[in-house]
């Protein structure tokens, strides 16, 4: 019988999905995290009472995982937010997440753990340690491989001459250094989207890679109860930059010409301003929206675009799905696992702006049918939720 440690940082959904399936089958070990409470005794009272004044906090109230199983690392979680902040130039991210890996690589580990279940970037200590004793190491690799990414970059940064801030970012040496290591610790991948296992085939590697889509978050985002009203809307939601397509978008939009349409592009435009300034007056923009608002921003919406060039999944997919909102977007990323093209959503060609403006014209010109097939993608979001997807990755882990 599999007992499998999941490891992550800061209760990440997917992580809490997995651990919350594992536990279901009888086959967590633990679930290793920062800061967090099973919502149980004083502890889960003193988080509701702090989430009453700071709601992001209620997402580290934990259900469905026993305080038994439990195990949390908030004072490492603490110093690497501190030290991020004040300490030495580091991301946050990176804090995070080497600085778990090193205490889950120190802590003890309950009897008869079989597995460590650990996300890239944050699992090179564990993984030594478990390789030491002969325990199994899956690997999450929520994006696709950075070879890819970077590959990618450089391509578009020389289609759109002017559109990026500065040079392609590249992740420092010692970054790919440690993912590299990770990977060659590991003796299976765990990955959400084809496009992702596709990025790691390409590198002949002798590991099984398991596609698994992500659970639809269908009680955190309602179906909408009325159909959009008003002038036909297209949202984008995410970073807009490069490696989300949004050149093409942009251009798409402009082609379309759509009367008295609005696009509305919700988050950080990561795109050069002079750039920007040659679409003035074509989209609205709010840099940042509360994730309790954007329920509502999504249903508020004949379609959501997601025209990516490289993603490992994309949950805005699924969280527009969930509320009804239909999703046009590109086989680089999980579309492909949560859309059937012209059944529940569209599959575009990613790079292609006839196919986008082709999309927008016809949505627009045909709202009641957009409106179906929002209607199916809700469906098949309460088809395919967290229990499903885990109970899947399970079985195709072979734990």
């Amino acid at each position: 019988m599999s007992a499998i440690v999941v490891s992550h940082p800061h209760v990440a959904a997917v992580a809490v999905g997995l651990a919350k399936s594992l536990e279901n089958e009888s086959k967590l070990s633990a679930f290793m995290t920062g800061f967090a409470s099973p919502g149980e005794g004083w502890s889960g009272e003193a988080v509701r009472a702090l989430a009453a004044r700071r709601p992001v906090l209620g997402n580290r109230i934990l259900t469905g995982i026993p305080a038994s199983r439990l195990r949390t690392l908030p004072a490492v979680e603490l110093a690497a937010r501190l030290a991020a902040r004040f300490g030495p130039r580091s991301s946050l991210y990176d804090a995070l997440f080497t600085a778990h890996d090193l205490a889950v690589s120190l802590v003890s580990w309950p009897p008869g753990t079989t597995g460590i279940y650990a996300y890239e970037d944050g699992a090179l200590l564990t993984f030594g340690r478990a390789q030491q004793r002969g325990l199994e190491r899956i690997w999450d690799l929520p994006l696709p491989h950075h070879r890819t990414i970077e590959e990618l970059l450089n391509e578009e940064f020389h289609r759109w001459p002017g559109a990026a801030i500065g040079p392609p970012h590249r992740e420092p040496p010692w970054k790919l250094r440690r993912k590299d290591a990770e990977l060659a610790l590991a003796t299976k991948v765990s990955v959400a989207s084809t496009f992702t296992k596709q990025s790691l085939q390409r590198l002949a590697i002798d590991v099984p890679i398991v596609v698994a889509g992500y659970g639809f978050p269908i009680e955190e985002f309602q179906a909408r109860t009325a159909a959009p009203s008003g002038p036909f809307t297209v949202i984008s939601v995410g970073s807009h930059d490069l490696r989300k397509g949004t050149p093409y978008l942009l251009e798409a939009w402009r082609r379309a010409a759509i009367p008295d349409a609005e696009l509305h592009l919700v988050g950080p435009l990561r795109l050069a301003k002079s750039f920007v300034d040659s679409y003035a007056g074509l989209f609205r923009h709010w840099p940042h929206v509360p994730k309790s608002e954007l329920g509502r921003r999504y249903a508020g919406a004949d379609l959501l675009a997601f025209p990516t060039l490289g993603d490992g999944f994309g949950l805005v997919i699924q969280e527009a799905m969930c509320t009804g909102t239909p999703v046009v977007t590109t086989p680089c990323g999980g579309g492909p696992e949560c859309i059937t093209d012209g059944v529940d959503g569209w599959i575009v060609p990613p790079r292609d702006i006839d196919a986008l403006v082709e999309r927008f014209r016809a949505a627009a010109a045909d709202r009641d049918r957009t409106r179906a097939i929002g209607r199916a993608a809700r469906a098949r979001a309460e088809r395919w939720t967290w229990q499903e997807a885990g109970a899947a990755l399970i079985r195709g882990l072979e734990l």
